[in-house]
């Protein structure tokens, strides 16, 4: 898969609320998919 195409990809999810970017870097950015996150947490706070 080519940049640019990976880029529209993930602005689609963005824009759809699936993703979110964490960094607010235009090169290298690292997005998050916070529902499996919140999957993946369950379970794990403190007692």
């Amino acid at each position: 898969m080519t940049f640019p195409t990976a880029s529209k990809s993930m602005q689609a999810l963005v824009s759809l609320g699936i993703a979110r970017e964490l960094t607010g870097q235009r090169r290298n950015r690292v997005f998050v998919y916070d529902d499996y996150l919140n999957i993946l947490n369950e379970g794990g706070e403190p007692l």
